[in-house]
Protein backbone atom coordinates (compact mmCIF):
# COMPACT_ATOMS: atom_id res chain seq x y z
CA UNK A 1 0.00 0.00 0.00
CA UNK A 2 1.35 3.67 -0.42
CA UNK A 3 0.14 6.32 1.48
CA UNK A 4 0.51 9.75 2.53
CA UNK A 5 -1.17 12.17 5.44
CA UNK A 6 -2.57 15.47 6.23
CA UNK A 7 -1.63 16.93 9.62
CA UNK A 8 -2.94 19.77 10.92
CA UNK A 9 -5.95 20.00 8.50
CA UNK A 10 -9.19 22.13 8.79
CA UNK A 11 -11.81 19.68 7.31
CA UNK A 12 -15.13 20.91 5.87
CA UNK A 13 -17.83 18.51 6.63
CA UNK A 14 -20.20 19.74 3.94
CA UNK A 15 -22.86 17.36 5.08
CA UNK A 16 -23.42 19.65 8.17
CA UNK A 17 -21.74 22.42 7.24
CA UNK A 18 -19.29 22.45 9.82
CA UNK A 19 -15.44 22.92 9.98
CA UNK A 20 -13.52 20.28 11.77
CA UNK A 21 -10.59 21.48 13.08
CA UNK A 22 -6.72 20.17 12.97
CA UNK A 23 -7.96 16.84 11.79
CA UNK A 24 -5.35 14.05 10.60
CA UNK A 25 -6.08 12.40 7.43
CA UNK A 26 -4.74 9.48 5.70
CA UNK A 27 -4.81 8.13 2.46
CA UNK A 28 -3.96 5.24 0.99
CA UNK A 29 -4.59 3.68 -2.41
CA UNK A 30 -6.24 6.75 -3.56
CA UNK A 31 -8.73 6.66 -0.19
CA UNK A 32 -9.56 8.14 2.77
CA UNK A 33 -8.32 5.39 5.37
CA UNK A 34 -8.63 4.96 9.65
CA UNK A 35 -5.24 6.93 11.02
CA UNK A 36 -5.61 4.69 14.77
CA UNK A 37 -2.05 4.30 13.47
CA UNK A 38 0.71 7.01 14.34
CA UNK A 39 2.73 8.26 11.55
CA UNK A 40 5.44 6.40 10.81
CA UNK A 41 9.43 7.61 10.42
CA UNK A 42 9.17 7.32 6.33
CA UNK A 43 5.55 8.14 5.74
CA UNK A 44 5.16 11.19 3.64
CA UNK A 45 3.43 14.71 5.73
CA UNK A 46 1.86 17.54 4.15
CA UNK A 47 1.60 20.19 7.07
CA UNK A 48 -2.22 22.18 6.39
CA UNK A 49 -1.46 24.50 9.26
CA UNK A 50 -4.17 27.09 8.20
CA UNK A 51 -5.70 25.42 5.38
CA UNK A 52 -8.82 23.75 5.04
CA UNK A 53 -9.62 20.58 2.87
CA UNK A 54 -12.80 19.98 0.83
CA UNK A 55 -14.07 17.80 -1.42
CA UNK A 56 -13.91 18.56 -4.78
CA UNK A 57 -16.95 20.24 -6.58
CA UNK A 58 -19.56 18.78 -8.74
CA UNK A 59 -21.46 20.24 -12.13
CA UNK A 60 -24.30 18.55 -12.44
CA UNK A 61 -24.76 19.90 -16.20
CA UNK A 62 -21.92 20.47 -18.73
CA UNK A 63 -21.60 20.52 -22.36
CA UNK A 64 -17.64 19.31 -22.42
CA UNK A 65 -17.81 19.05 -26.14
CA UNK A 66 -18.27 23.23 -26.34
CA UNK A 67 -16.08 25.68 -25.29
CA UNK A 68 -17.85 28.67 -23.99
CA UNK A 69 -16.02 31.04 -25.65
CA UNK A 70 -18.01 31.05 -28.97
CA UNK A 71 -21.40 33.26 -29.65
CA UNK A 72 -22.43 30.05 -31.90
CA UNK A 73 -21.06 26.85 -30.21
CA UNK A 74 -24.07 24.78 -32.10
CA UNK A 75 -22.64 26.11 -35.46
CA UNK A 76 -19.68 25.33 -34.22
CA UNK A 77 -19.81 21.44 -33.17
CA UNK A 78 -21.25 21.06 -37.06
CA UNK A 79 -18.21 22.45 -38.56
CA UNK A 80 -15.64 20.89 -36.05
CA UNK A 81 -17.12 17.20 -36.08
CA UNK A 82 -16.95 14.29 -33.65
CA UNK A 83 -13.04 14.42 -33.63
CA UNK A 84 -12.49 18.13 -33.06
CA UNK A 85 -15.61 18.34 -30.18
CA UNK A 86 -13.99 14.83 -28.83
CA UNK A 87 -10.36 16.66 -28.43
CA UNK A 88 -12.06 20.04 -27.34
CA UNK A 89 -14.26 17.50 -24.48
CA UNK A 90 -10.39 16.84 -23.27
CA UNK A 91 -9.15 19.74 -23.09
CA UNK A 92 -12.08 20.80 -20.82
CA UNK A 93 -12.64 18.26 -18.18
CA UNK A 94 -8.73 18.75 -17.66
CA UNK A 95 -8.96 22.29 -17.22
CA UNK A 96 -12.47 21.58 -14.76
CA UNK A 97 -10.66 19.52 -12.74
CA UNK A 98 -7.23 21.33 -11.90
CA UNK A 99 -9.81 23.98 -11.02
CA UNK A 100 -11.32 21.54 -8.54
CA UNK A 101 -14.39 20.77 -10.47
CA UNK A 102 -13.73 16.95 -9.79
CA UNK A 103 -16.95 15.54 -11.63
CA UNK A 104 -19.39 16.72 -14.00
CA UNK A 105 -23.06 15.39 -15.54
CA UNK A 106 -22.26 15.39 -19.12
CA UNK A 107 -26.08 16.60 -20.48
CA UNK A 108 -25.43 16.56 -24.10
CA UNK A 109 -22.62 15.88 -26.55
CA UNK A 110 -22.87 15.34 -30.45
CA UNK A 111 -23.13 11.84 -31.32
CA UNK A 112 -22.70 10.22 -27.75
CA UNK A 113 -19.10 11.80 -27.68
CA UNK A 114 -18.93 12.10 -24.20
CA UNK A 115 -19.30 8.05 -23.13
CA UNK A 116 -16.17 7.05 -25.06
CA UNK A 117 -14.59 10.48 -23.52
CA UNK A 118 -15.88 9.30 -19.78
CA UNK A 119 -13.96 5.95 -20.52
CA UNK A 120 -10.92 7.51 -21.92
CA UNK A 121 -10.80 9.28 -18.57
CA UNK A 122 -11.82 6.27 -16.30
CA UNK A 123 -8.83 3.84 -18.07
CA UNK A 124 -6.36 6.69 -17.35
CA UNK A 125 -5.92 7.89 -21.01
CA UNK A 126 -7.05 11.64 -20.26
CA UNK A 127 -6.47 13.55 -16.86
CA UNK A 128 -9.36 14.93 -16.28
CA UNK A 129 -12.58 15.36 -13.99
CA UNK A 130 -14.66 12.51 -13.60
CA UNK A 131 -17.53 12.06 -16.58
CA UNK A 132 -21.06 10.93 -15.88
CA UNK A 133 -21.78 11.01 -19.28
CA UNK A 134 -25.90 11.51 -20.81
CA UNK A 135 -24.87 11.02 -24.24
CA UNK A 136 -26.68 12.75 -26.89
CA UNK A 137 -29.61 14.70 -25.82
CA UNK A 138 -32.91 13.00 -27.23
CA UNK A 139 -35.11 15.35 -28.80
CA UNK A 140 -38.01 15.89 -31.50
CA UNK A 141 -37.57 16.81 -34.74
CA UNK A 142 -38.10 20.96 -34.10
CA UNK A 143 -35.35 20.76 -30.76
CA UNK A 144 -33.03 22.70 -29.10
CA UNK A 145 -29.34 22.23 -29.87
CA UNK A 146 -29.78 19.05 -31.90
CA UNK A 147 -26.41 18.76 -32.81
CA UNK A 148 -25.59 17.32 -29.84
CA UNK A 149 -28.54 15.12 -29.51
CA UNK A 150 -30.38 12.14 -31.37
CA UNK A 151 -33.63 13.10 -33.10
CA UNK A 152 -36.89 10.64 -31.53
CA UNK A 153 -40.40 11.51 -33.02
CA UNK A 154 -42.07 8.20 -31.72
CA UNK A 155 -42.52 5.99 -28.66
CA UNK A 156 -40.59 2.97 -30.50
CA UNK A 157 -37.70 5.35 -31.32
CA UNK A 158 -37.30 6.77 -27.71
CA UNK A 159 -37.21 3.24 -26.13
CA UNK A 160 -34.39 2.54 -28.72
CA UNK A 161 -32.61 5.38 -28.44
CA UNK A 162 -32.57 4.71 -24.08
CA UNK A 163 -31.46 0.78 -25.11
CA UNK A 164 -28.87 1.59 -27.22
CA UNK A 165 -27.10 4.43 -24.71
CA UNK A 166 -27.50 1.66 -21.91
CA UNK A 167 -25.52 -0.59 -24.76
CA UNK A 168 -23.36 2.05 -25.10
CA UNK A 169 -22.78 2.90 -21.48
CA UNK A 170 -22.08 -1.13 -20.91
CA UNK A 171 -19.53 -1.49 -24.01
CA UNK A 172 -17.61 1.16 -22.95
CA UNK A 173 -17.49 0.12 -19.40
CA UNK A 174 -19.14 3.18 -17.61
CA UNK A 175 -20.16 2.09 -14.09
CA UNK A 176 -23.55 3.10 -12.68
CA UNK A 177 -25.05 5.96 -12.18
CA UNK A 178 -26.50 5.52 -15.62
CA UNK A 179 -28.01 8.97 -16.73
CA UNK A 180 -29.69 10.24 -20.02
CA UNK A 181 -30.92 13.50 -21.11
CA UNK A 182 -34.24 14.68 -23.09
CA UNK A 183 -34.94 18.40 -24.37
CA UNK A 184 -38.56 18.44 -23.58
CA UNK A 185 -38.76 22.36 -24.84
CA UNK A 186 -36.93 25.25 -26.58
CA UNK A 187 -34.10 26.76 -25.00
CA UNK A 188 -33.12 30.54 -24.29
CA UNK A 189 -29.75 30.18 -26.80
CA UNK A 190 -31.62 29.22 -29.83
CA UNK A 191 -34.63 30.07 -31.98
CA UNK A 192 -36.75 28.27 -31.45
CA UNK A 193 -40.12 28.63 -29.65
CA UNK A 194 -39.92 28.40 -26.03
CA UNK A 195 -43.86 27.32 -25.31
CA UNK A 196 -45.07 23.86 -26.03
CA UNK A 197 -43.53 20.56 -24.66
CA UNK A 198 -41.59 18.71 -27.47
CA UNK A 199 -43.40 15.20 -26.20
CA UNK A 200 -46.76 14.01 -24.80
CA UNK A 201 -47.37 12.83 -21.49
CA UNK A 202 -47.71 9.71 -23.04
CA UNK A 203 -44.31 10.01 -24.46
CA UNK A 204 -42.77 11.13 -21.32
CA UNK A 205 -44.34 8.29 -19.41
CA UNK A 206 -42.78 5.66 -21.26
CA UNK A 207 -39.21 7.42 -21.35
CA UNK A 208 -39.03 7.74 -17.53
CA UNK A 209 -40.87 4.04 -16.85
CA UNK A 210 -38.08 2.25 -19.61
CA UNK A 211 -34.99 4.25 -18.18
CA UNK A 212 -36.02 3.70 -14.92
CA UNK A 213 -36.40 -0.37 -15.86
CA UNK A 214 -32.88 0.19 -17.19
CA UNK A 215 -31.79 1.43 -13.91
CA UNK A 216 -31.47 4.63 -15.81
CA UNK A 217 -31.81 8.20 -14.48
CA UNK A 218 -33.63 11.01 -16.67
CA UNK A 219 -32.92 15.00 -16.82
CA UNK A 220 -35.28 17.31 -18.70
CA UNK A 221 -33.91 20.33 -20.44
CA UNK A 222 -37.62 21.93 -19.69
CA UNK A 223 -38.01 26.23 -19.65
CA UNK A 224 -41.75 26.08 -20.22
CA UNK A 225 -44.40 25.31 -17.68
CA UNK A 226 -46.02 23.06 -20.23
CA UNK A 227 -42.77 21.28 -20.45
CA UNK A 228 -41.79 21.64 -16.94
CA UNK A 229 -45.27 20.62 -15.66
CA UNK A 230 -45.58 17.33 -17.80
CA UNK A 231 -41.93 16.30 -17.05
CA UNK A 232 -42.26 16.47 -13.26
CA UNK A 233 -45.87 14.35 -13.11
CA UNK A 234 -44.22 11.63 -15.87
CA UNK A 235 -41.35 11.39 -12.96
CA UNK A 236 -38.74 12.51 -14.77
CA UNK A 237 -35.84 13.38 -12.24
CA UNK A 238 -33.94 16.37 -12.64
CA UNK A 239 -35.61 19.05 -14.15
CA UNK A 240 -32.77 21.73 -15.74
CA UNK A 241 -33.36 25.67 -16.17
CA UNK A 242 -37.13 25.25 -14.93
CA UNK A 243 -37.72 28.94 -15.66
CA UNK A 244 -41.83 28.58 -15.12
CA UNK A 245 -41.66 26.33 -12.07
CA UNK A 246 -44.19 27.20 -9.76
CA UNK A 247 -45.12 26.77 -5.84
CA UNK A 248 -47.50 24.01 -6.90
CA UNK A 249 -44.92 22.09 -9.05
CA UNK A 250 -41.89 23.12 -6.50
CA UNK A 251 -44.08 20.81 -3.74
CA UNK A 252 -44.85 17.88 -6.11
CA UNK A 253 -41.23 17.55 -6.61
CA UNK A 254 -39.73 17.95 -2.97
CA UNK A 255 -42.85 15.17 -2.29
CA UNK A 256 -41.60 12.99 -4.71
CA UNK A 257 -37.66 13.31 -4.45
CA UNK A 258 -37.12 15.41 -8.36
CA UNK A 259 -34.43 18.01 -8.48
CA UNK A 260 -34.23 21.34 -9.96
CA UNK A 261 -31.21 22.21 -11.83
CA UNK A 262 -31.31 25.68 -12.34
CA UNK A 263 -28.38 26.96 -14.24
CA UNK A 264 -29.01 30.17 -13.11
CA UNK A 265 -25.93 32.13 -14.10
CA UNK A 266 -25.69 30.89 -17.89
CA UNK A 267 -29.45 33.14 -18.14
CA UNK A 268 -27.37 35.74 -16.33
CA UNK A 269 -24.75 36.15 -18.41
CA UNK A 270 -26.75 35.63 -22.13
CA UNK A 271 -29.15 38.58 -20.80
CA UNK A 272 -25.98 40.66 -20.31
CA UNK A 273 -24.80 39.06 -23.82
CA UNK A 274 -26.54 41.95 -26.18
CA UNK A 275 -24.37 42.38 -29.23
CA UNK A 276 -22.54 39.57 -28.83
CA UNK A 277 -25.40 37.15 -29.19
CA UNK A 278 -28.46 37.16 -31.06
CA UNK A 279 -31.19 39.82 -30.06
CA UNK A 280 -33.76 37.11 -29.44
CA UNK A 281 -31.41 34.37 -27.18
CA UNK A 282 -30.84 37.86 -25.06
CA UNK A 283 -34.59 38.75 -24.76
CA UNK A 284 -35.69 34.73 -23.91
CA UNK A 285 -32.87 34.84 -21.37
CA UNK A 286 -33.77 38.10 -20.01
CA UNK A 287 -37.83 36.83 -19.29
CA UNK A 288 -35.71 33.27 -17.66
CA UNK A 289 -33.43 35.54 -15.76
CA UNK A 290 -36.39 37.54 -14.18
CA UNK A 291 -38.45 34.47 -13.61
CA UNK A 292 -35.81 31.95 -12.19
CA UNK A 293 -34.48 34.84 -9.49
CA UNK A 294 -38.18 34.99 -8.09
CA UNK A 295 -38.84 31.21 -8.33
CA UNK A 296 -35.23 30.52 -7.03
CA UNK A 297 -36.35 31.78 -3.48
CA UNK A 298 -39.40 30.19 -3.55
CA UNK A 299 -37.64 26.66 -4.10
CA UNK A 300 -35.49 27.37 -0.89
CA UNK A 301 -38.17 28.16 1.19
CA UNK A 302 -40.51 25.33 0.20
CA UNK A 303 -36.84 22.75 0.41
CA UNK A 304 -37.57 21.74 -3.16
CA UNK A 305 -33.77 19.55 -3.84
CA UNK A 306 -31.49 21.63 -5.60
CA UNK A 307 -28.68 20.49 -7.52
CA UNK A 308 -25.75 23.23 -8.46
CA UNK A 309 -25.33 22.37 -12.59
CA UNK A 310 -23.43 25.38 -14.68
CA UNK A 311 -24.35 24.37 -18.27
CA UNK A 312 -20.95 25.12 -19.02
CA UNK A 313 -19.60 25.56 -22.39
CA UNK A 314 -22.70 27.32 -23.41
CA UNK A 315 -22.42 30.91 -25.89
CA UNK A 316 -20.25 33.34 -24.50
CA UNK A 317 -20.26 31.69 -21.28
CA UNK A 318 -16.30 31.76 -20.83
CA UNK A 319 -14.31 28.80 -20.26
CA UNK A 320 -15.07 25.96 -18.10
CA UNK A 321 -14.95 25.36 -15.35
CA UNK A 322 -18.44 27.25 -14.88
CA UNK A 323 -19.48 25.89 -12.02
CA UNK A 324 -17.98 28.26 -9.61
CA UNK A 325 -19.71 31.21 -11.39
CA UNK A 326 -22.88 29.37 -10.85
CA UNK A 327 -22.12 29.36 -7.35
CA UNK A 328 -21.77 32.81 -7.03
CA UNK A 329 -25.06 33.74 -8.38
CA UNK A 330 -26.69 31.05 -6.45
CA UNK A 331 -25.07 33.03 -3.54
CA UNK A 332 -25.95 36.31 -4.87
CA UNK A 333 -29.84 34.70 -5.06
CA UNK A 334 -30.28 34.40 -1.77
CA UNK A 335 -28.70 30.89 -0.82
CA UNK A 336 -26.36 30.79 2.39
CA UNK A 337 -22.91 29.69 1.11
CA UNK A 338 -22.65 26.97 3.38
CA UNK A 339 -26.00 25.80 1.56
CA UNK A 340 -24.63 26.17 -1.89
CA UNK A 341 -21.28 24.49 -1.38
CA UNK A 342 -23.57 21.24 0.41
CA UNK A 343 -25.16 21.56 -2.91
CA UNK A 344 -22.31 21.24 -5.17
CA UNK A 345 -20.41 18.49 -3.09
CA UNK A 346 -22.48 16.12 -0.99
CA UNK A 347 -25.87 16.27 -2.07
CA UNK A 348 -25.05 16.48 -5.89
CA UNK A 349 -23.64 13.00 -5.19
CA UNK A 350 -26.21 11.88 -3.51
CA UNK A 351 -28.96 12.89 -6.24
CA UNK A 352 -26.48 11.48 -8.92
CA UNK A 353 -26.23 8.71 -6.81
CA UNK A 354 -22.24 8.60 -6.24
CA UNK A 355 -21.90 9.46 -2.70
CA UNK A 356 -20.89 6.02 -1.41
CA UNK A 357 -17.80 6.54 -2.63
CA UNK A 358 -17.60 10.66 -3.44
CA UNK A 359 -19.23 14.17 -2.47
CA UNK A 360 -17.68 14.14 1.22
CA UNK A 361 -14.27 13.40 3.08
CA UNK A 362 -15.10 10.06 4.84
CA UNK A 363 -13.02 7.14 5.23
CA UNK A 364 -13.22 5.16 2.86
CA UNK A 365 -14.65 7.45 0.25
CA UNK A 366 -12.13 8.65 -3.14
CA UNK A 367 -9.80 10.98 -2.15
CA UNK A 368 -11.06 13.91 -4.49
CA UNK A 369 -10.55 17.15 -2.82
CA UNK A 370 -9.04 20.51 -2.77
CA UNK A 371 -6.95 22.51 -0.12
CA UNK A 372 -7.76 25.68 0.21
CA UNK A 373 -6.42 29.00 1.78
CA UNK A 374 -9.48 30.75 2.94
CA UNK A 375 -12.77 28.73 4.55
CA UNK A 376 -15.30 27.81 2.10
CA UNK A 377 -18.10 28.16 4.49
CA UNK A 378 -17.39 31.54 5.47
CA UNK A 379 -16.16 32.69 1.79
CA UNK A 380 -18.20 30.47 -0.59
CA UNK A 381 -17.40 29.72 -4.18
CA UNK A 382 -14.82 32.63 -4.09
CA UNK A 383 -12.68 30.74 -2.13
CA UNK A 384 -12.27 27.75 -4.60
CA UNK A 385 -11.71 30.68 -7.17
CA UNK A 386 -9.13 32.70 -5.36
CA UNK A 387 -7.68 30.72 -2.71
CA UNK A 388 -7.25 27.37 -4.40
CA UNK A 389 -3.67 25.59 -3.51
CA UNK A 390 -3.97 22.15 -4.82
CA UNK A 391 -6.11 19.59 -6.49
CA UNK A 392 -5.98 15.74 -5.99
CA UNK A 393 -7.61 12.73 -7.53
CA UNK A 394 -7.66 9.37 -6.68
CA UNK A 395 -4.93 10.67 -3.84
CA UNK A 396 -2.35 11.93 -6.75
CA UNK A 397 -1.42 15.61 -7.19
CA UNK A 398 -3.34 17.38 -9.95
CA UNK A 399 -2.15 20.77 -9.68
Amino acid sequence: MTGFFLKNANVINVKTCTVEENKLLYIVDGRFAETSSPIGADEPVIDCEGKFVSPGIIDAHVHLVWDGTSPDPMTDTLADGDFVCFAKGCSNANKSLKAGVTLVRDVGSCNDTAIPLAASINRGYIQGSRVIPCGGAIQGSYGHCPMIGTICDTKGELIKKIKQLKGAFIAHRIAPPHWIKIMASGGAAGLEDLGPCMYSVEELEAIACEAHRLNIKVAAHALSYDAISKCVYAGIDTIEHGAELDEELLLHMKAHGQTWVPTVAVYKVLSESRGVVADIIVDKSEGVTKKQRAIFKKAMEIGTQIMMGSDAGSANFGPHPSGLMEMCVMEDYGMPKAEVLRCSTYESARILGVDKTLGSIEVAKVADFVILAANPLEKGAKAYIEDLCAVYKLGELVK
